[in-house]
This record gives C-alpha cells, structure tokens and sequence, in this order.
C-alpha cells in the first residue's frame, strides 16, 4: 500500500495547495517555491525559523529525503519526509520525546507512505521514487496562534487541539523498511495506532472506513448514514461528487466500509431532521489500511431575511451566502450542497437547513456592494436585514512607451491608507491589452500601483490615488516602469 500524506487542510486550501503544487514558479538548486509552499528535497539542514527546542534535530535528520512548509496560507507548518528502518526510527523518537512541545503523539498506520513533495500530482511513473517510511510534523507557534484567528472555511488548524497549543506529530508507515516490533519507543510518547489489525480488521478487508456519528447537542448516538462520494475536479474550475458507495449507522451511531476503491473522495453523513455534513476526506489507493470518520449532526435551523438598496427598497437576484459555519460544538460544519440562495423580487431569502450555530452572511449583486466583512449571525434567524449600495467599476490601462513589457505584471488597488481588515482591495494582472478591470469596488479614496510578477520594491510604478464613486466607471493610466 502507498499512503499519502495529503495535508490536513480544509478543502479550500488543499484544492489551492494541489492546484499551486502543480506548476513550479520558480526553480532553484534542491528547493522549489511553489507560490504560497516552499519545499525541497534532500537533507541540507534547514535554518530554524523558530521551532520548539529540539525540532531542528528531528527536522535535520539524516534520513530526510525531501520537506516542505504550509499551508498556503500563512505557513509554519513545517513537514519532513523521511526514510529509514527501524533503527533509525528509533533513534528519531527519542529526540522526538524530548521535543518541547505539549500535544505530541506517535501515528502508526499499515503500508508505506506517499511523499506529498516529490509526487503531488500521484503520477504512476514517481510513485517509486516518492516512497516514505515516516514524517515529521512540526509548527512554528506564532504561525499557528494566527492561523487560529481566520474564518472557519479557511482555518487549518484543529479544534480539539485549542488547550494544548500547536501539536506535533511523527507518523509511521509500516509497509516499507520499517518493522514496527523492532521500534523502540521512549516512556511517555503517546502512540496512536492505526492499523486495521489494532482495529480487528483484516488485511483482507483491504481500505477500511470508520466512524460513529452523534447528535452535537445531546452528544447521543443517531442511526445516520454514511455516503461516499468521489472528488471530480472541472476543467472550468469546481468540482462534481459522484456517488461511490453508502452504508447506514446502527443505533450505537457506528458504521463500517470495507473495500474501498482508490481515488480522492469525501465522506457525507446525513440523518432525518438533521443537517448533512461533510466530516471528512481521503486520498485512498485501495490498499488495506484503516481510517476513522467520527462526527456530529446538528438539528436543521431556519436563516432567512431581506436585502435592499441604499434607498431601502428590495433587491432581486442577490446572491447570499453561508460561510464559516460553527455550530455550538464540533468545529467547522461544511455542507455537502453549496450553502447559496438568491432573493426574490421582494427582496427575500430563506434557508430552511442550517445548522444550529453561528455562520457568516455574505451577499453579491453585480453593481452593488456591501462594504465591511460579511455579517456575524446566530442560527435560527428570521429578521436578518441587509443593505447594498451601488459601486463603482475601475479600468487601468498600463503604458509601456519606452520601456519593454514584462512577462508579467500586475496591478494592485487598496484603500488610502493602506490595507485593513474589513476594507476592499484587490490586484490583477493584466491582459493582452495591457489592461486590468476591477468591479464591484465599494466607494471610498483608493491608491493604485503597478510592477512586474515577480519584482523588486524599485520596479513598483508610481501611485495613483483616485476617488471611486458608486454607479460610475473610471478609467486610469498607470506608468509602466522598467527594471
């Protein structure tokens, strides 16, 4: 079996990881940067960049044979891929138990593990050559303090691991040139382990999913069932989930699914009176080992509300939607169907399946705007009242006279002042025409530059600054400047 090492992130940024993995932007001597991954491979030591006391040893060991640091977006995860037996594995995790990190553990899993580094992309032809037998995982704690603090689509962190600050873990492959049996591990070390034998499966039995779901609020089992879909990205960017197998929960909430074929797929629980919810996903190649899926449901609550204009009359055809939805306990809760509802000519919207909890409202119009973050709500709501204002259209046109157009170049907007948190900006790069189109902008003072992708800060142009006014369209001309 060849395990991946697919990074816990929420599917947002795991669909950016794997999309920015895919093209190389830059390439340099045994490290790539691959936009918001930096990674390489060998073992070079790597500078510490303010790990927890004992990390670079780990980090630097003998047996990496490749590294990378996520997630794409913030950093400060850093993950080691390594190769070695059981000897070598043995000497790792007794600097591992002296590691100054509170939430530690040893993950033990069934086959061989996939480096996430040297094949992204699964290509059959490096699957050989991309073969692990354990990694390291360590952050940077002040990474991950403010990772903690984005919206909950987009936090990678775990919840569960809020009390005991940044955790760190070595996950080991059994499969390859490791014997677990000849594996010294050090008192104290906190072992999970994962193989279907310690389960009471069977190699047989072959990928084996499990879980227990449970109502969130009263924390008691619910005979739910558990639906398997496969991740099917579009061409056009998206993606389609096609059924792949199902299996229902029995009073204890419990389910089993045995034999599961390979392929990126999701894992869906549903129940009557309760929201669906996605609680998990999977990289599986269809080779024994053994996964758990526990999650919770929560009770279907009612959103609903009107948006207007800025003369208070309602507006149709607005697009609201749900994101960062929290229920009272249990993390994020992602839905299987796209949380998106159009108002009608009156002006109205109403959801009749959100969980209960808190979530964030946000609404888009063509032409109109809502300026500030999306609005913290506590579900059930009723009365939810929101008001758009029109906004303004901005063109900017790039003059290369006299200088040579780069490759690449973008244009970036923010507001006077520079950027705050809850205030639009944006940037682009330009088309064939040298141009580069910004819609929707809230109005409001807001300062233009362009410069080269990639560039230096003496490449930037000059500054434009420029007063935006709702329901109108301006065009600028930034000054193209050369290197």
């Amino acid at each position: 079996m060849l395990r991946s090492l697919r990074p816990r992130w929420p599917r947002k940024a795991v669909a950016v990881a794997l999309a920015l993995l895919a093209v190389a932007l830059v390439t340099v001597p045994a490290r790539r940067a691959l936009a918001l991954i930096m990674g390489g491979e060998g073992n070079a030591p790597i500078g510490d960049p303010g790990w927890p006391k004992g990390a670079a040893a780990i980090f630097n060991n003998a047996a990496r044979v490749a590294w990378w640091e996520g997630p794409p977006l913030g950093g400060g995860q850093w993950v080691a891929e390594c190769r070695g037996d059981a000897r070598a594995l043995s000497a790792v995790l007794a600097d591992f138990a002296k590691l100054d990190v509170k939430n530690k553990r040893v993950i033990v899993h069934d086959g061989v593990g996939h480096s996430f580094w040297l094949n992204p992309n699964r290509e059959a032809a490096k699957e050989a050559g991309a073969r692990v037998d354990w990694s390291f995982m360590v952050w940077q704690a002040a990474n991950w303090q403010r990772l903690r603090t984005l919206p909950a689509d987009l936090n990678p962190t775990d919840p569960d691991d809020a009390g005991n600050g940044p955790p760190s873990h070595i996950e080991v492959y059994t499969g390859g040139n490791v014997r677990w049996a000849d594996v010294t591990v050090p008192d104290g070390l906190q072992v999970a382990d994962q193989r279907l034998e310690a389960h009471g499966f069977a190699a047989a039995d072959g990928t084996v999913l499990e879980g227990k779901v449970v109502d969130l609020a009263t924390q008691r089992p619910i005979a739910a069932r558990m639906r398997l879909q496969r991740v099917e990205p579009q061409p056009k960017g998206g993606y389609q989930y096609a059924p792949v197998a199902d299996t229902p929960a029995d009073a204890q909430g419990r389910w089993v699914l045995k034999k599961v074929p390979a392929g990126w797929q999701r894992v869906v629980i549903e129940a009557d009176g309760y929201v669906p919810r996605v609680i998990g996903y999977g990289q599986f190649d269809g080779q024994p080992c053994w996964y758990s899926y526990n999650g919770g449901l929560s009770r279907a609550a009612t959103v609903a509300g009107r948006v207007t204009d800025d003369a208070g009359q309602p507006l149709a055809g607005v697009d609201v939607r749900l994101q960062d939805v929290l229920p009272a306990t249990g993390g994020r809760y992602e839905m299987p169907g796209e949380p998106l509802f159009k108002t009608g000519a009156d002006g109205r919207f109403r959801a009749d399946s959100v969980p209960i909890g808190r979530a964030t409202v946000w609404v888009h119009k063509p032409g109109h705007c809502r300026p500030g973050l999306g609005l913290a709500i506590k579900s059930p709501a009723d009365a939810l009242e929101l008001r758009m204002m029109k906004s303004a259209r901005v063109l900017v046109t790039v003059d290369f006279a006299g200088v040579e157009r780069p490759e690449g170049y973008i244009v970036q907007i923010e507001p006077e002042g520079g950027e705050v948190v809850g205030k639009w900006s944006g940037s682009s790069n330009i088309d064939a025409k040298n141009q580069a189109a910004f819609v929707d902008v809230p109005p409001g003072r807001y300062v233009l530059r362009g410069q080269p992708n990639p560039s230096s800060e003496n490449e930037r142009s000059k500054p434009v600054t420029v007063e935006l006014k709702g329901g109108e369209a301006t065009e600028i001309t930034l000054l193209g400047k050369s290197g």
